[in-house]
Order: structure tokens, then sequence, then C-alpha cells
């Protein structure tokens, strides 16, 4: 029994520190049903690896499934694979070397697209180049129209939209914001973001408030106290050390009450 729990642990330890590479190769071998992936790397040893139980494959810029991505055996793909632990590498997501481009323009920054219609909780949008893409939505998604808080009920199919996605661990795309114009989904994308630059335009030294603009144009208060670390050129500083306007990347969490709080700002020189 106790060697039965040490492999469990050892395993669980394990499976905690694994790693995710993604890299091109040769799908050389492609039978999920007998446990058969090989991908041949240049310079590299081949890698023997099983599929994920919930992979995410795609062709020509679709989602595919095991039977059509069979069609790419012998062919390159990029691959995202799970490695590091002691059972053999772990295929989550593999596509075609232009499908997996487009991926990466359509998961990240704010994208451009048509509203195409509304499946349970995801947006299909048409995008520039006449492919579609499904982005997840959640309380979490801020909606906006015109600047002022919206819901998707306010958007039309065949409207232009901005959307600003986020790629989860699961390889789900979550949506961070969606406007009707670039600029608030940008906005809405760098409200979710952990770290903000921008210019610090006043500082009230009395409540304790950084007053900045941000690079996304974004009108922000972030709170401060005497535990906020203020560096410039690698050297802390102190508050009443920095001159307005002052460009800065403020690190920032939440307090107790949900509001913006500066846990670091980086004071960078004025160009």
């Amino acid at each position: 029994m106790r060697a039965v729990l040490c492999w469990l642990l050892c395993a669980v330890l394990t499976g905690a520190f694994a790693e995710t590479e993604i890299f091109l190769a040769t799908l050389a071998q492609f039978d999920p049903e007998s446990n058969t992936i090989i991908l041949k790397r240049t310079g590299k040893p081949d890698m023997n690896a099983t599929l994920h139980k919930k992979p995410r494959l795609w062709m020509n810029k679709q989602p595919a499934d095991v039977e059509q991505f069979r069609q790419m055996e012998g062919k390159q793909v990029m691959a995202r694979v799970s490695v590091g632990t002691q059972v053999r590498p772990v295929v989550r997501e593999m596509a075609d070397p232009d499908t997996w481009k487009w991926l990466e323009k359509v998961r990240r920054g704010v994208v451009k697209g048509v509203l195409q219609g509304v499946e349970d909780n995801y947006l299909v949008v048409e995008l520039p180049d006449k492919t579609r893409f499904a982005y997840r939505f959640t309380p979490k998604t801020r909606f906006e129209r015109d600047g002022k808080p919206a819901t998707i009920e306010d958007f039309a199919v065949g409207e232009t939209l901005y959307l600003a996605p986020r790629l989860l661990s699961n390889l789900d795309v979550m949506l961070l914001s969606v406007s009707n114009t670039e600029k608030e989904a940008n906005i809405g994308r760098e409200r979710a973001l952990p770290s903000i630059q921008g210019t610090i335009q006043n500082i009230d030294r009395q409540k304790k408030i950084l007053k900045m603009l941000t690079k996304a144009g974004d009108l922000r208060e972030i709170r401060y106290d005497e535990n906020t670390e203020f560096t410039f050129k690698g050297k802390a500083v102190k508050v009443e050390q920095i001159k307005p306007p002052a460009r800065a990347t403020i690190h920032r969490t939440r307090d107790a009450e949900g509001n913006d709080y500066a846990r670091k700002v980086t004071i960078q020189p004025n160009n």
C-alpha cells in the first residue's frame, strides 16, 4: 500500500511540473486508437506521444476531428505538447502551419469581425479573411457600445465588432471585452491585464491616488500606500520624488473592495 501511495504522489508531483513545448514537426504516424503518434523533429529524436482526451485539431483554419486529421499524416504540423512527466508526452493541439499562424492572430490582441450569431455562450464571428471563429463569453466579459456598458443583446447579427480574446490553459478562447469600437475593446483588454503602461498625469498624495492615462487611452485612478514599491532605473525612489507627467508601468492587483491597487510602480525616463 505504501508503495502505491508513493507512486501516486510522485505521479501527481511530476504532473504538476509538466511543461509545454510548441514546435514544427512531421507527423510520421497518427493512430490515436492504438495510442501511436510519432512526431519527427529536425535534429532531435522522434517523439512518441499520446493524444489528449480533448485535443484541439485544426485544418485549413477550421476545427477538425481525428478522422479528418489523418490527412496530415506524413506532412508538417505545428504541435503543442505536454512534456516532462513520467508518462509519454501528450499532444494537446496540432494544426497545419498556415492554420497555426492564423490561430496566433485570432487568439491575441484585438480582433475585428462581423457577428454571425450566438451559440451556447459563444460569439461566432466572420474575420476579415472570411474565416470564422467562435469566442466564448462569460459573466466577466466586458461588453460596451460607444463607451457605455452593454449586453450581448445590444449587438446585432451583421454588425462589425472588436473583440479582445484570451487563450486559456484549456485552450479555449475567452473574451475579455467586446465593443463596437476598437479603442474600447483595447481598454477592456487592458483592464484585465496585471500591468498597465502609460503616463502618470497627477498624484493625489493626500488620498494616495495615482491618476494615469494608459497606453490604450483609458484614464485610471489607482490607489497606492506605504507598501507600494516605487523604482526608477532599478533603484527605489519615494513617491515625493516623482514629478508628473511621468511615464510608468504599474503592476496592479485588487484590494479587499475590488479597487485597483498599485503593488509596484516602475518609473521610466521621459524621452
